[in-house]
């Protein structure tokens, strides 16, 4: 039943990734100028994320969890469907906060199913399927616009609801075994706390590397395709250094794990900066991007297991809402440093040394 969720997560995350793609053709069809556009996408994307904890706090108290699963996916892939016919900037607006929302809602109930076993390695499997879902779909959902038209996407999405339902017969009847429990900040909240330090900070130096990759590509006379290739290979291999972070977390411990990604994420970030040579510096990055995935699924199964009668509650908190921090943190530092695209990088390199070191001295003192 867990492959299942994440064949759900693959085509949630696939769907939900067409609107960035498509900015220039709905920037020229609907008039909406660059600014408001990138900014409106950023605020979405926080804010939707930071929301994710109360979803997780209240399907922990639901047992239907394959249905909800299933409802959530095809209302969010039936909405996508509009986004082909619609003529409105504010019903754009309002279809594209929907999809969103309905795929924050999805990711918090469908990693606590994943992880209903307590089995690191289902939950990496609906991680990266998740992963892979996000990167196909730029791709894909360009080809396809260049093919058959946007207007067209209907055939998709009816296509893709009809073969979604026949898989969810595995997992609609589902029951889990809720338990009710009081939580607190200290006694419960609050043991997350090193773990939304790592994925905040994680997250702060990710989004300033795949924001600014493009940019900097773009500054030394590089076409915006080759940016968009390297930011691929850099997903790529993070699809198996995510899977494989899970593996070293079962073997040794999250200290070990966390100790790994971070320091690895701050080496070869210094090295890209460092470093002048281009084709270096494309390999320094594609490494760092490794590293950065290498805890993602670590930090999801390490927070199920501080709250295990609360999973979704843990995976919202350690995926959504320390993810939006980052995000909004990394947007802020922007706001005040982005002019200066070395120096964005230099401050994404020494971050997650930082963090870690900070990290494993919090976690001693416990």
């Amino acid at each position: 039943m867990e492959f299942i969720a994440a064949i759900f997560h693959f085509f949630a995350d696939f769907f939900n990734a067409f609107v960035k793609p498509l900015a220039p053709y709905f920037i020229d069809n609907l008039g909406i100028d660059n600014k408001t556009f990138a900014s409106f996408m950023a605020l979405l994307g926080g804010v939707t994320s930071l929301f994710q904890v109360f979803f997780g706090a209240y399907f922990d108290n639901k047992k239907r969890d394959g249905l909800y699963i299933t409802i959530i996916v095809l209302l969010e892939i039936f909405f996508v469907t509009f986004l082909g016919i619609v003529k409105s900037v504010l019903l754009f607006f309002m279809l594209v906060v929907i999809i969103r929302m309905l795929n924050s809602i999805f990711h918090p109930i469908g990693a606590s199913f994943a992880g209903k076993r307590e089995e690191g390695k289902h939950v990496a499997i609906f991680s990266v399927a998740g992963t892979l879902g996000a990167g196909i779909a730029p791709l894909f959902i360009t080809s396809f616009q260049d093919l058959f038209g946007i207007e067209k996407l209907y055939i998709l999405t009816v296509t893709m609801s009809v073969v979604l339902l026949i898989l969810s017969r595995k997992i609609i009847g589902y029951e889990k075994k809720t338990v009710k429990k009081t939580l607190s900040f200290k006694g419960d909240i609050l043991k997350l706390w090193p773990i939304f330090l790592v994925v905040a900070s994680r997250s702060f130096s990710m989004d300033i590397f795949h924001t600014y990759i493009p940019i900097y590509v773009n500054e030394i006379g590089k076409s915006l395709i080759v940016g968009g290739s390297i930011l691929t290979f850099g997903m790529m291999l993070g699809v198996f250094t995510n899977f494989f972070g899970t593996i070293v977390l079962e073997k040794t411990n999250d200290k070990i794990t966390n100790a790994i990604g971070f320091f690895g994420m701050g080496i070869f970030g210094l090295l890209f900066v460092l470093v002048s040579d281009i084709y270096f510096k494309v390999f320094s990055f594609i490494i760092f991007d490794g590293f950065s995935f290498f805890t993602m699924s670590s930090n999801i199964v390490s927070a199920q297991k501080l709250l295990p009668n609360n999973k979704a509650l843990a995976s919202s908190i350690s995926m959504g809402f320390s993810w939006a921090v980052g995000i909004l943190l990394s947007s802020g530092y922007a706001a005040v440093f982005g002019n200066n695209t070395m120096f964005m990088f230099l401050s994404a390199s020494i971050m997650p040394i930082v963090t870690v070191i900070v990290y494993l001295i919090s976690l001693r003192r416990e």
